[in-house]
């Protein structure tokens, strides 16, 4: 009997043990995979603001007209962190997804000046086409036209996204133009490397910046 008595507790005891270990190991594995996914990735442990327009970092772009509903959420997903990274945000503050996909789309088309299509487009006209199929608003065809059609923002810290951006380069009067994004970065098709996202910081840039429009509110 009393070895009956022995053999059952100590049965008992290493059934007891057992679930314990169990327990213990199960709350460490849960807890590893817990730490391991919250781990952000490394361009946004690593993020910094440039420049001096943080404020330009909006969620809201209702007023915009993005025209974002039965977006595709991988594609939205996708043009968040690629551009996210480009601009220096956070990939949140990506929301307007036709802007970017239309961006992405012709990102890299060659310069040509006079040109108006993926073979070879100029910085007015790239605009231009920007406007009518992401904003659905007409504008005016050459830069410096584009200039006296908008209302005038000399103050880059309350540039919002759309605003178009004006440069005199080699010349006393506008001869480029850019479409304002966010954290001071615009897109523009670059005469060197065609479109392209380039930063009002960039000393060359900040040179031949001529100011900035807001597209008058009537017609967007």
């Amino acid at each position: 009997m009393k070895t009956l008595t022995k053999t059952v507790l100590k049965a008992c005891a290493a059934a007891t043990i057992f679930l314990y270990s169990c327990s213990s190991i199960r709350h460490t594995t849960d807890s590893g995979v817990s730490l391991k996914n919250n781990r952000n990735p490394k361009f946004l442990d690593n993020l910094t603001l440039s420049g001096n327009n943080s404020s330009s970092i909006s969620l809201t772009n209702s007023n915009r007209n993005n025209g974002n509903a039965g977006y595709n959420p991988s594609i939205a997903n996708t043009l968040q962190v690629k551009y996210a990274e480009m601009l220096r945000v956070v990939p949140q503050a990506i929301t307007n997804f036709s802007l970017y996909a239309f961006i992405d789309e012709w990102y890299g088309v060659r310069y040509h000046f006079g040109g108006t299509d993926k073979s070879g487009i100029d910085c007015s006209a790239f605009v231009q086409r920007l406007y009518e199929q992401v904003f659905k608003t007409s504008l005016v065809r050459t830069a410096f036209e584009q200039f006296n059609f908008c209302r005038l923002v000399w103050d880059t810290t309350t540039l919002k996204e759309g605003d178009l951006v004006f440069f005199r380069i080699h010349s006393s009067r506008i001869s480029h133009v850019g479409i304002y994004l966010m954290n001071n970065f615009f897109v523009h098709a670059s005469s060197s490397h065609g479109v392209m996202i380039s930063s009002l910081n960039d000393g060359y840039w900040q040179r031949y910046y001529a100011g900035a429009g807001e597209v008058p509110k009537g017609n967007m």
